[in-house]
């Protein structure tokens, strides 16, 4: 038995080919765009996100030093702070440690002074001096010479803080901004903080 093969040829004619290649050329466009800008969006909400993570990094770091501080005073231009912080822990070198080496590692009791009708703690050692400053693309922490990086790649994070004094209290003020890549618009992006120095307190006028 012989199967009957049909001696007609079937192809694809000028115009189909023109079309499926059309529609293919159509496609394909869509989905290259398509992948642009998904990572373009991707790459803007990771930006957004550790930008993010820098700007909450600095109000922590921050906050938590004035909270502790004898006394906060910011720059001018409201980008540099400098915070005095007591040394609560003996430490080596200390003149407690030098006396009684087993006092090293142990904190300090505290006592209260009060100098020119302000009611401050004294832990009764020099305090550390510790100094926050942007350095050209990072924002360093500074501590008797000691450096911490607390925020790097930050050329468009912009902290700013302003130290209070009222009758009874100090406080400092904190808003840090930054410009995402996919918008200009600084405005949304602000995060604000309010410190105060627990160790000093002032009696009523």
């Amino acid at each position: 038995m012989k199967l009957g093969i049909s001696a007609k040829t079937h192809a694809f004619t000028l115009i189909e080919m023109m079309v499926a290649m059309a529609t293919g050329s159509a496609i394909l466009g869509v989905a290259v765009t398509s992948s642009i800008a998904l990572q373009r969006s991707f790459n803007s909400t990771d930006n957004y996100l550790a930008t993010e993570t820098q700007q909450i990094r600095i109000v922590d770091f921050l906050a938590r030093d004035v909270r502790r501080g004898l006394s906060v005073v910011s720059s001018v231009d409201e980008q540099t702070v400098q915070v005095q912080i007591p040394k609560y822990i003996i430490q080596a070198g200390d003149p407690e440690g030098i006396l009684n080496p087993s006092l090293i590692g142990t904190p300090r009791s505290p006592s209260l002074a009060i100098v020119s009708r302000d009611y401050n703690i004294n832990y009764g050692a020099q305090p550390s001096s510790v100094e926050y400053i942007v350095n050209g693309a990072s924002i360093e922490r500074w501590e008797d010479g000691a450096r911490t990086t607390i925020a790097s790649s930050t050329d468009n994070l912009l902290p700013q803080t302003i130290d209070t004094e009222l009758a009874n209290t100090e406080y400092t003020t904190t808003s840090i901004t930054f410009k995402p890549i996919s918008v200009a618009d600084r405005s949304g992006t602000i995060v604000y903080t309010t410190a105060y120095l627990r160790n000093r307190r002032r009696p009523p006028p």
